[in-house]
């Protein structure tokens, strides 16, 4: 800082106004109060990111006051960096905390018939519904919205969620805790601040140590009677329609919409921001890399549709007991 023997510092400037002032390729036209994705439909006051330049126009309509944007793009609240998601990342860290039960808040909402365990423990401005039950050593986080009849098992955690009636989660699942976000920065790499919620619709029902991340911005959504098995990982902003059925050990990546009624076989393997039509259904032990259309049944590793992959695995199996694939329909 310059020696105030000689030199005034004069009030400080608004980001916006620095930026103006420097030449540089970005004007802030107000503060920035939040971090939004580039796809909500009101963005005043955020901050956002996109990561193609075609992308900046279409976003910049809805009035953000900052959008971070790769070299090449334009616009009056356009800041073009190398990398726009660290940009955003470290912005949104500066504007966002998760709460925490230091920060209180009102006391929770008991519903009228409801078993709380003397060990729990339930947040500030979180709701208990009618006649549900809370098991021993559960967390129930600030804020978090659980309907009528639902049973919390021992030493679940639930933060960042609302949830609808009946819901059932058995000992050891996490609810809305943070995803898997990170950006590689100068400093190495850094956690992409998780601000979205997780959506658990009536009658879900969550199998032991399964997880379910909160969304990196918008919402983690858990259609109307979900059933997940055992040993599950959802990851964020996945959204599952209704009535799907998830066997043990299946793991969803991120933003992997499904839609209802779809059957996961055991230890089934989905990749990131795929598409999975109704009533599809995946094999066990499958990974897949492609969206299902509505109503196949898909398997293998890369799945694929199952009369291909059964085909396949019965030619695999003939040519190893054959010592090879003959050429001329007869064994060498």
């Amino acid at each position: 800082m310059p020696d105030e023997r000689f030199f005034v510092t004069l009030p400080a400037l608004p980001i916006a106004e620095a930026l103006r002032l420097a030449g540089a390729a970005a004007i802030g036209a107000s503060d920035v109060t939040r971090a939004a994705g580039a796809d909500d439909d009101n963005l005043c006051g955020a901050v956002v990111y996109v990561d193609r330049p075609d992308r900046a126009a279409g976003v910049l309509a809805r009035g953000p006051a900052l959008l971070f944007a790769p070299k090449g793009s334009t616009g009056e609240r356009v800041a073009t960096v190398n990398d726009p998601r660290t940009a955003f990342a470290a912005v949104a860290r500066a504007l966002h905390r998760e709460r925490t039960p230091d920060d209180g808040g009102p006391p929770p909402k008991i519903g009228a018939g409801a078993r709380i365990h003397s060990s729990a423990i339930i947040g500030p401005g979180a709701e208990i519904g009618e006649g549900s039950i809370i098991g021993p050593y559960a967390v129930i986080g600030p804020g978090v919205l659980i309907g009528a009849m639902a049973v919390i098992g021992a030493n679940a955690y639930l933060a960042c969620s609302i949830a609808g009636d009946e819901l059932r989660v058995a000992p050891g699942a996490v609810i809305g805790g943070p995803g898997f976000g990170f950006a590689a920065g100068p400093a190495g790499v850094a956690r992409i601040p998780q601000l979205g919620r997780v959506i658990l619709g009536d009658r879900v029902e969550i199998g032991a140590n399964t997880t379910i991340d909160r969304g990196a911005i918008g919402d983690t959504v858990i259609g109307a009677g979900v059933k997940i098995d055992n040993l599950c990982q959802i990851g964020h902003n996945v959204r599952l329609g209704r009535d799907c059925l998830l066997a043990a050990q299946v793991g969803i990546a991120g933003s992997t919409v499904v839609g209802n009624r779809v059957l996961f076989g055991g230890k089934a393997g989905i990749a990131d921001h795929l598409t999975i039509g109704d009533d599809a259904r995946l094999a066990a032990g499958s990974g897949l890399m492609r969206d299902v259309p509505a109503g196949e049944t898909w398997g293998g590793t890369p799945a694929q549709p199952i009369r291909l992959w059964l085909k396949e695995t019965a030619m695999l199996a003939r040519m190893v007991r054959g010592g090879g694939e003959p050429s001329d329909g007869k064994k060498d």
